[in-house]
C-alpha cells in the first residue's frame, strides 16, 4: 500500500476536504491524493527536460513558511510530512503541524519506519523516525501509529497514547528490535480494519 493510498483512506473515512502536503517534489504523490483543496510547500520548481513537472502552492521552506505571518490563518484536515527528513526539522514540521490543523485532523509522516539499514542515510528516510519517537515519549495528548507500509507512514491526531518511556537509541539493531513499541507500528491489514469502523 503506497503513501497516497494510506492518506486517500484517511480522507475518505474522516471526510476531509483540505490537505497540505510539505515536500511536493515533482507532484507524484499529490497528483494521486482524492481531496476537495489540496496545497503544497516546496521550496524549488522541480523540471523535467526544461518543463516544470510541479509548482508547488507555496514555493519556500517550511520554517519560512510557518513563520510568516501572512498564512498564519490557514488550517487543513490533512497535513503530509514529506520534506527535509532530518529528525530535528521533521519535530518542527510536525510541532508546526498540529497547530494548524482543524478539528479532528490528522498529520501523516513519510519515511517513519526505514526496511534497511541503508534507508538511514540522510538522501533516504535519514534519522527522521527519531522525530516521531520523540513525540511517542513526550505527548501523552496524541494519538500515534506508525503503518508497515512505503517505508513507514506515520499517523499523527489529537488523543491519548501511553508513552513509550525506555530510551531511544540510533543503532540500526536497537530501531528494529524495538520499532514495534516506539513507533507503534501497525500492519496495513490493521489499518484497513480501523478504517472500516
Amino acid at each position: 500500500m503506497l503513501r497516497y493510498e494510506i492518506i486517500n483512506k484517511l480522507i475518505k473515512f474522516y471526510n476531509y476536504e483540505s490537505y497540505l502536503e510539505i515536500g511536493s517534489l515533482n507532484g507524484d504523490n499529490i497528483k494521486n491524493i482524492d481531496c476537495l483543496t489540496k496545497d503544497s510547500i516546496d521550496p524549488k520548481l522541480h523540471w523535467v527536460d526544461s518543463v516544470p513537472t510541479y509548482e508547488p502552492t507555496f514555493k519556500m521552506t517550511s520554517d519560512q513558511f510557518f513563520n510568516d505571518e501572512n498564512f498564519k490563518q490557514l488550517k487543513w484536515d490533512l497535513i503530509f510530512i514529506d520534506g527535509d527528513h532530518e529528525k530535528e526539522q521533521v519535530k518542527r514540521d510536525i510541532s508546526n503541524c498540529l497547530s494548524r490543523l482543524n478539528e479532528g485532523g490528522t498529520i501523516v509522516c513519510h519515511d517513519m519506519c526505514p526496511e534497511r539499514e541503508e534507508q538511514l542515510l540522510p538522501r533516504y528516510c535519514n534519522d527522521s523516525w527519531q522525530a516521531f519517537a520523540h513525540y511517542r515519549t513526550t505527548n501523552k495528548n496524541l494519538e500515534m501509529y506508525v503503518v508497515e507500509t512505503d517505508c513507514g507512514c506515520g499517523v499523527i491526531r489529537k488523543g491519548n497514547q501511553t508513552l513509550y518511556s525506555g530510551q531511544i537509541n540510533s543503532d540500526w539493531n536497537f530501531f528494529v528490535t524495538n520499532k514495534k513499541s516506539i513507533l507503534n507500528t501497525i500492519t496495513v491489514e490493521e489499518f484497513l480494519k480501523l478504517m472500516e469502523k
